[in-house]
Parts: structure tokens; sequence; C-alpha cells
């Protein structure tokens, strides 16, 4: 996960500007001087309509990525379950190796239009699963490998793990950017698809291929028995079941609260590139300054996940409802920051505020995990990556369209108010299961896969020290 956030964290800011390059130099036919130096005022209306141009580009690059994997989690949940998370996570790491080295092709195309990025990149990426793929299998992989009560805090790690990338890869990748690789934009992406590479290598290597005693090998499917067993049909009903399967005490109901709710909280990963051309509209910000922001942003956010949850989960003992709570909030209050910012200092106030957000994702996985047994986990986690994929086709189409519509007030800031209304709704929804919960816990005991169950909290901590007895 280190290496795989790590890659993409080194491009993410010269990604975007990269798309915005491309939409200014070869899709708007403005010459490379105007091009390069968009966030100087008196390429304003230059930089206006390659923006416009970008948002259009944006809204079905977000689009196309998230098709295939959406299908594909379908069926990769419950093949994971069956035959282990190590196939599946390599599978999306070989996408997002492929995307990199495409891109590397398209940079050193000058004439090739921003849209063929989608064609040539993203598509071909998308068939593999990609980050589906990559984000359902590792948290499968370390709740599988967790007690129940290591499961909150394991999975925190994981999460701290690769958001502590990206401070180290935005700093690198600005540092690469301007002082090693002259902005090459193809010389960046190559860096990227070789870290990716060594991703490949260590998943071969380092992960066992089943981790439950329930998965079986590979090995006796064969290559062409391979396909038939993971596009089995029963693996989407399988995956589906999951939702509709009756659990006592509520838990179908949170089930599918915390699968919107997942939703919703992601809404917000789409804003980031319209952040980014925020801050370069607004404050005439170019790469450098904005990686500085993002690397101040993001050490916040590894900071605030080393110690905050631990504080709140261990030594407090808050409950994960509460966590999220906070969490949401967080990320509301930020964007009223950013949005009012009237100087780059609010910004960077915004993001230390904004430090507390992120904890909401791994609260949201740990209380669905808690919530199936083993048998099911890796379906429940697929279906958290449909949703969390799912988003885009809403939220995609709606940040474009509410940027393009409302760019000439405060610079296309609307779109923090949308975000602020996303988060707000996740509150209200775990708000739902914290009043319903009570004094209950979520934990349910490992039953086979056509029971259901409930045990108390008593009892989850019994079933947890049993199992590291047995460890």
């Amino acid at each position: 996960m280190f290496l795989y956030m790590f890659a993409f964290m080194i491009t993410s800011v010269v990604e975007q500007n990269f798309f915005l390059y491309k939409s200014c130099r070869v899709n708007r036919n403005f010459t490379e001087e105007i091009c390069r130096n968009l966030n100087k005022p008196e390429n304003e209306k230059f930089r206006k309509e390659a923006m416009l141009t970008n948002a259009w580009f944006l809204q079905w690059e977000n689009i196309s990525a998230h098709v295939f994997p959406i299908i594909l989690a379908l069926f990769l949940g419950s093949f994971s379950d069956r035959r282990g998370r190590k196939l599946p996570l390599l599978m999306g790491l070989v996408g997002k190796f492929v995307y990199s080295t495409m891109i590397v092709v398209n940079a050193r195309m000058p004439t090739w239009p921003v849209q063929n990025i989608i064609y040539s990149a993203t598509l071909p990426s998308a068939l593999t699963g990609a980050d589906v793929a990559i984000f359902a299998s590792c948290f499968a992989y370390i709740s599988d490998i967790s007690t129940l009560e290591q499961r909150t805090i394991r999975v925190t790690i994981l999460d701290v793990i690769y958001l502590s990338a990206m401070p180290l890869g935005v700093a690198l990748g600005s540092h690469l950017y301007y002082n090693v690789f002259n902005q090459s934009y193809a010389d960046m992406f190559t860096v990227n698809a070789s870290l990716l590479a060594l991703a490949i290598i260590y998943t071969l290597c380092a992960l066992k291929w089943q981790t439950t005693p329930r998965q079986r090998s590979l090995r006796e499917l064969g290559y062409c028995g391979f396909w038939g067993d993971f596009f089995d049909k029963q693996h989407v009903k399988d995956s589906l079941a999951v939702l509709v399967k009756p659990r006592k005490g509520h838990r179908r109901s949170f089930l599918v609260i915390l699968l919107v709710s997942m939703a919703l909280y992601t809404f917000q990963r789409d804003e980031g590139q319209y952040l980014y051309m925020y801050t370069l509209d607004k404050f005439d910000w170019d790469v450098s300054a904005y990686s500085h922001f993002k690397t101040f942003k993001s050490s916040a956010y590894v900071i605030a996940m080393l110690l905050a949850v631990p504080l709140m989960n261990k030594l407090l003992g808050w409950r994960d409802t509460t966590i999220v709570f906070i969490g949401t909030w967080a990320h509301s209050i930020a964007r009223l920051f950013f949005y009012f910012a009237s100087n780059t200092d609010l910004l960077y106030a915004g993001a230390v505020v904004c430090s507390l957000g992120p904890i909401v994702g791994p609260m949201i996985r740990a209380m669905t995990s808690k919530i199936v047994p083993t048998s099911e986990r890796g379906k429940v986690f697929a279906l958290l990556s449909v949703c969390d994929n799912a988003v885009p086709f809403i939220s995609g189409v709606c940040y474009s369209q509410l940027y393009r519509a409302t760019q000439s007030t405060n610079y296309g800031g609307n779109v923090f108010i949308l975000t602020i209304a996303t988060q707000i709704a996740v509150f209200v929804m775990i708000l739902c299961i914290h009043i319903v919960l009570g004094k209950n816990s979520l934990a349910v005991p490992e039953v086979p896969e056509k029971e259901s169950g409930l045990i108390s909290q008593k009892e989850a901590v019994v079933e947890g020290e049993t199992e590291k007895h047995e460890n």
C-alpha cells in the first residue's frame, strides 16, 4: 500500500497539471508559453478556457475509470473469499502500472488531445479492477489476519501506512519535477510506473495466497477453469445476498447505512482536482505552491491519524460512531475555511482542521467488518468498493457541472458547499446507527455462511482472547 500510494502521490499534482496542460496546449491550441504559465495574471482569459475544457475531461475520465471496476467488484468479493486476496490485489496493481505506462506514452505524443488519456490509459487500467481491487483486497487481507479486538486499530494502521506516503510523495514529486526532470511529465510517470513494479514484485513474493482456512488454492482450477470460476454468476448472487440476508439486531439496516455512508463520504475525493484549479485561479498558484500546500495538508492527515485514532479508540474508549462524527465535522468546517479564504493562511488553517477528516474511512470499514463473519468479509469489502467507485458516476458529474456553472462565482468555490452537504449526510446516517445501537456491540461471531448471529461485548472480548491464545 505504501509503494502504491507513494507512486500515486509523486505524480498527483503533476498529473492534475498535465491534464490542464493537455487541455490548453492541444484541445485549445494555445501556445507553449501560455500553457506552461497559466498561473500568471496576464493569462487569466486562457486559463479559464482551459479549465472549462479540463472540467469536461475530468467528468468523463472519472466515469470511464469506474465503469468496469464496479462490475468486477461483484465478482471479486466472492472470488477472493473462496480463492484468497492476493490475485485480485495483483490484478489491481498491474492495472495501475498499465495506466502509468500509458500516461508516459501520452506525454511523449505532443499532438494527442487530453481525451486520448481515457482511451489509452484509463479504460485499460479499469479492466483490471484498479483501485477497487487494491483497496478491497488490502482491507480484506488485513481483516483476515487480525483478531476482533485488533481490527479497528490495524485497519487504521493500514490507512496510516498509505497516508504516510502522501506528504513524502508530494514533496518528492515537486522536487523531481522542477529540479531533476526539468518539468517532464513523461519522466515523472516513469518513476510512478517503477514504484508500481516494485509493489507488484513485493506482493508476489511476500503475501500469502490464502489467509483463512476456507480459501482454496488457485492451482486446482487450471487456466481454463479460472475464468469460469472467476466469472461465476454465483459470485454476483453471493455478493448481493449479503445485502438482503436477515441479520439480528438491525444489522442488515446498519450494513446498508454503512455502504451508503461510504459512498457519501468518498464524494469529497472528486473535489481535489477542483481545489487545485480553485487555488490556481484565485491565488495564482503553480505546481510548486500547490505541492507545498498538499504536502502540509497530507502531513497533518498522517499526524492526526497516528495520534487521534489510538487516543480516541484505545485510551479514551470512544466508539467508532463517535469518531466518525468528529471526522465528518472536520471535513465540513475545513470547507468553510476554503470557501471563505481571502488569503493563503486561511487555506492552511482549513488543512489543519481537515486533518481529522480521513478517520471516517477506516472507521466505516472497521464497523462494516464487525457486522459480518469472516465468510462474508470479502463480499462486503467488495460492496464497499462498489459504493466507493460508483460515486464518480454522480460526484464527477456534480462537481464538473457545478464548477463550470459557477466558475465566475468565487472562482468555482461552490464545490465546497457540495462537499459539506455530503459530509453532513454521513453524520446524520451514522447518528442513526449510534442511537439505535445504544450500548450494544456491533460484533458478530464467526458463523457458517448460511447463518447469522449477534454477540455481546463480553462474548466479543472472550472470542478475541481465544484467538490471541491460538495465535
